[in-house]
């Protein structure tokens, strides 16, 4: 195993490091280092489903940084290097998620990018196609949609024939996403149809799963359908998915909730119903206050420009004033 992939990884991905990187010199490394690694990234990922990329991102750094660190200098066989590159490959991605959540777009691209590269050289075929998702979504959400559309396409093409149910519903949602981004309402169309089959293959078999896709279901998958549709300002389609499926969520997950109602109230608007789009809007309000998300703010500030032609609406008004 090539050290090399080891050395300044933190580094190379832009992250300066808070915690201590001193490691014993020579010392042996095993399965069960590889192990408490994933284990930790697991438990990060929890913990973002409540908390936010800027509280949890810094999390991630000491993880990356004590990773390359034990890896650089350490000792270890062939077999267990790789499994560790594919752990860092994990922790790159799930810091490229926690980077993009706390508002750094570009450092986001480039993790997500060096997730691709780690899993790919680790032979880890699985981690290379989400990550490569994850770089299309990342893409997709910038200015730079239709760059975003190739790499969700490719991700899709060149995941393995054999790729798990769940990580084909993965890599099509996000292909979804990047079509609503560029107009693309037939291949959003396609790639949903893709989405539900996978879907129903996963319900067919139950087989392990890679914790990287732990938390997508069929509630997930309408939503970035119905996402897809507000998207594409088709309210006819979006308003009955999100108006259905922002129930199960509770309070305590206030950025996923915030972020679905910002969603629903813009197909509100879309549908000419102000009301609606007000109540739904303020409760996205209350509880943005509630994460550590910039790109919840932002998301929650387009919506909010939004109602800008309405300002003349008391309920609007107010709303303005919170």
């Amino acid at each position: 195993m090539d050290r090399r992939q080891f050395i300044g990884a933190a580094g190379l991905a832009g992250i300066a490091l808070t915690g201590s990187e001193a490691v014993a010199q020579g010392r042996r490394v095993g399965r069960s280092d590889v192990e408490r690694f994933r284990q930790r990234v697991a438990d990060l990922r929890r913990l973002d489903d409540f908390s936010g990329g800027s509280s949890v991102f810094p999390l991630v750094e000491d993880e990356i940084g004590t990773l390359s660190s034990l890896a650089s200098r350490g000792s270890y066989t062939e077999e267990v290097g790789r499994e560790l590159l594919s752990a860092l490959g994990e922790l790159y991605q799930f810091a490229s998620w926690t980077a993009f959540d706390a508002g750094r777009l570009e450092q986001a691209r480039q993790l997500a990018l060096m997730a691709a590269n780690a899993a790919n050289q680790a032979g880890d075929r699985t981690l290379g196609a989400t990550a490569l998702s994850e770089l299309s979504y990342l893409t997709a959400s910038s200015d730079q949609p239709a760059e975003g559309m190739a790499m969700a396409r490719a991700s899709l093409a060149n995941a393995p024939l054999d790729v798990l149910p769940a990580v084909r519903v993965v890599l099509a949602d996000r292909l979804a996403w990047a079509c609503a981004r560029v107009g693309d309402a037939r291949g959003v169309d396609h790639a949903l149809g893709v989405s539900e089959d996978a879907h129903d293959r996963r319900d067919a078999r139950a087989v392990e799963e890679p914790d990287t896709v732990y938390w997508i279901n069929r509630d997930e998958s309408q939503i970035m359908a119905g996402r897809c549709w507000a998207e594409l300002r088709r309210p006819e389609k979006a308003v009955p998915i999100l108006e259905t499926l922002t129930a199960p969520y509770d309070d305590t997950h206030a950025r996923e909730v915030a972020l679905y109602s910002c969603w629903l109230a813009s197909a509100y608007l879309d549908a000419g119903e102000i009301d609606a789009a007000t109540t739904t809007a303020r409760r996205a309000v209350q509880l943005s206050r509630n994460t550590a998300s910039p790109r919840t703010d932002t998301v929650l500030m387009t919506t909010l420009a939004a109602f800008d032609p309405h300002i003349d609406v008391p309920e609007v008004n107010e709303l303005f004033q919170m």
